[in-house]
C-alpha cells in the first residue's frame, strides 16, 4: 500500500495538504522523525503511498477495508479490518491519519520486542479490557481464517470446530495460572520464552520500505 514515492518540496509540505480539520500534531517532518524510528526519505516514501491510496489524509473504516479487499479478494476482510482499524485509530475519531499509521508501522517494523508484543496484546484485546479471553482468542483466529479465504495457508477446512480446538490449545499454552483470562505480563513472559515466535517477530525488523 505504501511504496510509492514523489519528492516533497519543503518538510512543511506533509501536513499542509491534509484538511484543516484534521491536521493535527506533528506539524513537521522533523516532527514525525522525532516520535517514529524512520528517517526522512523513509517517511517521505510512506507518505507517498499513503496519499496515493488516501488522498483526503484520512482513512475510514469503510476505506480501510475497501483498501485490504485489494489485497485479500477471495476472504472476508471485513472482520479483520474492524479489529485492526480499532488500533490505527487511537484517537476513537472514526478514522486514522498518516500520522497513526506511521506510529503504528514504526512500532511494527522498528520497535523493541516489548512495543510489539503491547502492539499485538492490544490488537488481541479487542474489548480494551487489559485482558484476553478465549473467546477474544477465538474471534481474532476467525477474523484471520475469513480473511485468508477458503485457499488458506493451512491448507484444511476451515469450520467453526477447527477454530474452536486451534483457540483452545493456544489459551491453554498462555493461561498458565490457569484463571480463565490473560494479563499482558503473562502473554509477555510466554512469548519470551517461545524461541520461534520471538523469531517470527524479530522477522519484522528486517523489513525494507
Amino acid at each position: 500500500m505504501m511504496h510509492r514515492l514523489r519528492h516533497f518540496k519543503s518538510d512543511n509540505e506533509l501536513t499542509s495538504t491534509l484538511p484543516v480539520q484534521i491536521r493535527k500534531v506533528p506539524k513537521s517532518l522533523e516532527e514525525i522523525v522525532r516520535i517514529t524510528k524512520f528517517n526522512k526519505s523513509e517517511i517521505r516514501l510512506l507518505y507517498k503511498g499513503f496519499k496515493q491510496e488516501c488522498p483526503s489524509g484520512a482513512v475510514t473504516e469503510r476505506e480501510f477495508q475497501a483498501i485490504y479487499s485489494h489485497f485479500f479478494p477471495h476472504g472476508n476482510c471485513q472482520y479483520y479490518t474492524t479489529y485492526l482499524f480499532r488500533v490505527l485509530d487511537r484517537r476513537k475519531r472514526m478514522y486514522f491519519t498518516f500520522e497513526d499509521y506511521i506510529q503504528t508501522l514504526s512500532i511494527l517494523v522498528r520497535g523493541t520486542i516489548k512495543e510489539k508484543l503491547q502492539w499485538i496484546f492490544r490488537f488481541y484485546d479487542i474489548s480494551d479490557a487489559g485482558k484476553l479471553t478465549k473467546q477474544t482468542i477465538e474471534t481474532i483466529l476467525h477474523s484471520i481464517y475469513n480473511l485468508l479465504g477458503p485457499n488458506n495457508c493451512l491448507h484444511q477446512p476451515l469450520t467453526d470446530a477447527t477454530i474452536e480446538k486451534h483457540s483452545a490449545l493456544i489459551f491453554e499454552k498462555l493461561d498458565f495460572h490457569h484463571v480463565g483470562s490473560i494479563n499482558f505480563d503473562d502473554f509477555e513472559n510466554y512469548c519470551l520464552h517461545d524461541e520461534q515466535l520471538l523469531n517470527t517477530i524479530k522477522l519484522l525488523s528486517t523489513t525494507t520500505i
